[in-house]
């Protein structure tokens, strides 16, 4: 009986000691928790005042929208999605081939006018030199026929002097008759001879003017070649509206950068304006966060920046703030989670730009991210 009562007491001894050990753990565990929340409070309340915590950003780039500047139906993509292209590269190819055979029309009828205008010059050398030659000939013969009729003239007055010579002697009884007779025939075979050549000169002066009234039609060619010239011109103008034409047919990259997205593919028929290409530059990636309105005051240019990109859980990136926005969300008409105010209403947003310093690869336009904006620089907590 006593050995029973013995191991009675000692089993509730033992039991109150388990009870009293198990107090103190709880109390232990209470005074964790309660010390471990104050620690979290306190870190958020120093983190409230000396950090700006926004979830609501994202990894922004400038997009090169690459659209046609015709309709027309597409023949080939050139390029693949995630490519890296150069400026200037070609991306899409449209059917061109009704461009191309206008191009060869045109290019034939230039080609004719050409050969046109080539005969007409040849023509006009032609004619010009056989008239100069002619001309040259013509005003030679007159100066001949002039020269003729001169001595003509000299030789004329020398036989009047030689009739009334002999008319003078033969009244002297010194000649015969018959010798002032030959006198007087020779007088006016002379006489006839001078008209014979004014009339020669009349008929050349005639023939002259003739000619130099020919070198007018050179004029006509001339006014041929001028209408070959405009009409040359206009093939060239319209030849070149259809390698203009050709050149929107071949949509080039206007960057080095990536393909993010293909719109449209081979068959499919595109209009003016229409998106085809999306492409973007990987050198320029940025970081767009959306911070309240009630702490944008704290954030100026400048502020050091710890970024969190969820496509890189394990690994931390920093920036610096390039530039706060000047306008609100409900101003750009740009939809972001907004937060409740104390009033019930939405917070609105201001944009914030942060230029990262150390982008991973594969960095993508659209990913999600969230930043701590140090605005306080006395403390530091990396």
């Amino acid at each position: 009986m006593n050995a029973r009562s013995c191991s009675n007491s000692a089993f509730r001894g033992n039991l109150k000691e388990q009870k009293m050990a198990s107090k103190r753990v709880v109390k232990a565990i209470i005074f964790l928790a309660v010390f471990g929340a104050f620690i979290v409070a306190a870190y958020e309340t120093f983190f409230w005042f000396t950090h700006v915590y926004e979830n609501d950003a994202r990894v922004e780039t400038d997009l090169s929208q690459i659209s046609s500047q015709v309709n027309g139906k597409i023949e080939k993509i050139l390029v693949t999605e995630g490519q890296s292209v150069k400026v200037g590269e070609p991306l899409v190819k449209l059917v061109d081939s009704d461009i191309r055979l206008k191009i060869k029309a045109l290019r034939t009828d230039l080609e004719l006018k050409k050969a046109e205008k080539i005969k007409l010059i040849s023509e006009k050398i032609a004619f010009e030199t056989e008239l100069t030659s002619k001309l040259k000939t013509q005003k030679e013969k007159i100066k001949t026929i002039k020269m003729e009729q001169g001595a003509t003239e000299d030789r004329l007055e020398l036989a009047k002097k030689n009739i009334k010579r002999v008319e003078f002697l033969f009244q002297k009884e010194l000649v015969a008759e018959e010798k002032m007779n030959l006198e007087k025939d020779k007088f006016l075979v002379l006489k006839g001879d001078l008209a014979i050549k004014s009339a020669q000169i009349t008929v050349a002066k005639k023939e002259l003017l003739e000619l130099i009234a020919k070198q007018k039609q050179t004029d006509v060619i001339d006014e041929k070649i001028k209408i070959l010239d405009v009409e040359y011109s206009r093939i060239e103008d319209s030849i070149n509206l259809q390698k203009i034409e050709l050149g929107y047919r071949l949509l080039r990259s206007p960057i080095n950068g990536v393909i993010g997205r293909i719109h449209k593919f081979g068959g499919e028929y595109v209009e003016d304006g229409i998106n085809v290409v999306t492409l973007h530059n990987p050198s320029q990636f940025w970081i767009e966060a959306y911070v309240d309105e009630s702490q944008i005051r704290h954030v100026v240019i400048g502020k050091k920046v710890l970024i969190d990109l969820e496509a890189f859980p394990f690994q931390d990136f920093f920036g610096v703030v390039s530039h706060v926005g000047n306008l609100t969300t409900a101003q750009t008409g740009l939809k972001t989670r907004t937060s409740a105010s104390s009033f019930g209403g939405g917070i609105e947003r201001v944009p914030v730009r942060i230029k990262m310093e150390n982008p991973p690869k594969n960095l993508a336009p659209g990913m999600q991210a969230s930043v701590n904006i140090r605005i306080y620089d006395g403390i530091k907590l990396w």
